[in-house]
Order: C-alpha cells, then sequence, then structure tokens
C-alpha cells in the first residue's frame, strides 16, 4: 500500500491533505507501535518536492519528535540530521532567504520552517548565511526583516559560541519592542554549552524577563539532552519559587510540560512520578500524568525501533 502512495507523493499528484494526513497518520500509528519507524521514513523521504506550508509544517514538526528520540543515541543522531538536510534542500533553494516581490502569503512562514530546520540540522550554508545576516544586523548595514528574525537568531545561537550569545543578551537589553524581546528569549535556549544554557535558565528568573515569558524561556532550552536535564534539574531546585509564582495557572502546567515529556527512559519517567509525588501540583496533576505517558512511548520507540532505523539511515546516506 505505502509503497503505492510514494510516487504519488514524489509527484505531487496525491492531494496536499492527504499528503499531509498520509504522514501524520503514519507517524501517530509508529508512535503506538502499529507501523515501523522505517515505513514512516520511507514515506518523509517522498517529501522532498514537497511546496505546501501546512504539510511541510507537520512534517517538521513530525521530525522535530523524532530527532528529540533519536538524541539520545548519539551514533545514529548525525545520520538522521543528514536525512534532514536532504529532504529539506530543494525547498530551503526553492524559498531562499529573500522575499520576492507577489509570493504567496505563506511563503514567509514556510521559509521559516524551512530555514530553521536546516539551521537546527547545521547545514552549513544555512549557519554561514544566517551567520552573516545576523553581523550585519547587529552592526547596523542591514537590519533583519521581522519574519526571519527568530529564524536567524536560533540558528546562529545553536551554532554558535559564548560571543554569540552575548551579542544577542546585549540585543535583548537594548530593544524596545516587547515583542523583539520574547524572539530574542525564547532563542536564546538554543544555545548547546552547559554553561551557556545554565546562563539562560538563570535569566528566565531574572528581572529582566516578565513572568509571563519565563515559563516559555526555559522550555527553550530543552531541545537538546543536556538542555532537558538542565531545565528539569533547574524545576526541581527553583520549584517552591515557580510553584507560587504560577499557582493555579495554565502557564504552570506548559513548565511541567516542557521540561519533563521530551525525556527517552523508563529511570526518567519513575524519577518524574516520584518526585511529583513527593511535591504535588493538582493544577498539573493531568499534564504529569500525560507527560510520563510521552515519555514511555519515546522509551519504548527508542527500544523497538533503535537497530532498523539505523540501519535505514545508513542505507540512505
Amino acid at each position: 500500500m505505502l509503497e503505492a502512495l510514494i510516487p504519488a507523493v514524489k509527484d505531487l499528484s496525491l492531494p496536499p491533505k492527504d499528503r499531509l494526513g498520509l504522514q501524520s497518520d503514519l507517524f501517530a500509528l509508529s508512535r503506538a507501535g502499529l507501523s515501523s519507524a522505517v515505513d514512516v521514513l520511507k514515506v518523509i523521504e517522498a517529501f522532498e518536492n514537497e511546496k505546501d506550508y501546512t504539510v511541510w509544517s507537520n512534517l517538521s514538526s513530525n521530525i522535530a519528535s523524532i530527532s528529540t528520540i533519536l538524541q539520545y543515541a548519539e551514533d545514529i543522531y548525525p545520520l538522521f540530521k543528514n536525512f534532514v538536510r536532504k529532504l529539506f534542500t530543494n525547498i530551503a533553494l526553492t524559498v531562499g532567504w529573500d522575499a520576492r516581490p507577489g509570493e504567496d502569503t505563506l511563503v514567509p512562514l514556510l521559509r521559516e520552517v524551512v530555514l530553521s530546520r536546516m539551521g537546527r540540522c547545521g547545514d552549513e550554508a544555512t549557519v554561514a548565511e544566517a551567520r552573516r545576516r545576523f553581523e550585519a544586523h547587529v552592526n547596523g548595514t542591514a537590519k533583519l526583516p521581522a519574519d526571519l528574525r527568530s529564524c536567524v537568531y536560533t540558528t546562529v545561537l545553536h551554532n554558535g559560541d559564548a560571543e554569540t550569545f552575548q551579542q544577542v543578551m546585549k540585543l535583548y537589553d537594548e530593544a524596545d519592542m516587547q515583542e523583539e524581546k520574547v524572539r530574542l528569549s525564547r532563542a536564546m535556549g538554543s544555545v548547546q554549552d552547559k554553561e551557556l544554557i545554565e546562563t539562560v535558565l538563570e535569566f528566565s528568573l531574572s528581572e529582566k524577563v516578565r513572568s509571563q515569558d519565563a515559563v516559555f524561556v526555559i522550555g527553550s532550552t530543552t531541545g537538546s539532552v543536556v538542555g532537558r536535564e538542565l531545565a528539569w534539574e533547574f524545576m526541581k531546585n527553583k520549584f517552591s519559587i515557580l510553584n507560587e509564582r504560577y499557582e493555579g495557572g495554565f502557564l504552570l502546567s506548559r513548565l511541567v510540560q516542557s521540561t519533563t515529556e521530551s525525556f527517552a527512559t523508563e529511570e526518567k519517567a519513575q524519577e518524574i512520578e516520584a518526585f511529583f509525588k513527593e511535591h504535588p501540583m493538582p493544577a498539573a496533576e493531568r499534564t504529569v500524568q500525560q507527560s510520563i505517558e510521552n515519555i514511555k512511548l519515546n522509551a519504548k520507540w527508542l527500544q523497538r525501533e533503535l537497530k532498523t532505523v539505523q540501519e535505514f539511515l545508513k542505507s540512505s546516506t
């Protein structure tokens, strides 16, 4: 069945809503253990000529979920990033960096999805161009358009160093518009260095950050294995402060979700369950249970699919 549909995905003869539904449903089946991850990757691979924003947005979200799990397999994760870079190459060349006269209103959204994913996968050309545009923005020679800023900030931080981080922090301090401060603060967690991640976490509770924004700054650090561990430790260490600040509100549930749901071991699920038994949070009880279930699904997926995914990725490079 899948083999028959793949050509229709490649040549776009299958309608966009069906292309979206195919990969989305297959991803859900794989998460539940009802379909193999290799089948998902085979279908994903067929989207190399895709042009629809809605399809790419959903596809990128599912790829991010797979990426989160495969980060726990250090020998496989680089292969997966290569796979994703190859998949996104055509659409990255198509959308480019600069808006074109008369382009569809969804193209800027597509551009951000595509370039952000390429940046997170360490695509050399994307990273180099993001750095060039960032430097021009910082020194005032060419200001970044608003719809590229989040993408550029996250890319240079994800692939940058302490100097880049300080440049972003300076932009934050000098920003007049709250919208720009939000962009910058939510990008800060993209850093990979342990000490910089710790700096971002401490910054989140400083007077420089509005309380309603702090949750998202903390959540932004969870995109890597190291950041995830640090954010969870931060959550535990600052539990009293955070619980008092957000008690009963939706931001508390959002904080719990972002700092717990992306782990991928049974041991971590047990640790989180034990912590919240000792530190009950009635307003976030359902979120805690959902996170624990998600962690267990991640762990089972990794255990079940690791070998075949590795073989597939090796053969596709």
